[in-house]
């Protein structure tokens, strides 16, 4: 039984593996769909940034590209200042859009999943070998019961002879 738990460990470790590298193909392929539709300007903060939310910070900044002058909110780092030059994403209307994802947190997105997916799978069968070898015992058990309810008054009625 140890070995079918082993069996199933590393079948499930390898189609984890798999979710992982699937899903960071299809968030890749994500990213470069988005990044088809967006292009990088350079801008320059002029409204000191604003929190808004954790770790996400809002500036007016304004731009000039082949359009004229542009000016828009967009999120920044949260290390940017008044004056700072920042780049931003925008799409073919000059609108200001959060960046494609990097290869890094996808592939972040990618391992998270694969682990979650492996614990949620070792649960699930370390828990089914123990219910499996709890569920065997008691029949074993039962079975000794049941053949010494037969064989114990033969034996002991040999032993108080003797």
């Amino acid at each position: 039984m140890p070995a079918l738990l082993a069996l199933g460990l590393v079948a499930a470790a390898a189609l984890c593996v798999l979710l992982g590298l699937l899903t960071y193909v299809v968030d890749r392929a994500s990213a470069m769909r988005q990044a088809e539709n967006l292009h990088e300007v350079p801008a320059v903060t002029v409204v000191q940034p604003f929190a808004a939310g954790v770790g996400v910070r809002i500036a007016t900044v304004d731009w000039i590209d082949a359009g004229g002058r542009h000016a828009a909110q967009a999120r920044v780092s949260a290390s940017t200042g008044l004056g700072d030059h920042v780049v931003i994403w925008v799409d073919r209307n000059d609108v200001p859009q959060t960046p494609p994802t990097g290869a890094a947190q996808s592939a972040g997105t990618a391992v998270a999943y694969a682990v979650a997916s492996f614990a949620g799978a070792a649960t699930l069968l370390v828990g089914g070998h123990a219910w499996a070898r709890y569920a065997l015992n008691k029949r074993v058990e039962r079975s000794w019961e049941e053949e010494w309810t037969l064989v114990e008054p033969e034996w002991s009625r040999w032993g108080r002879r003797g």
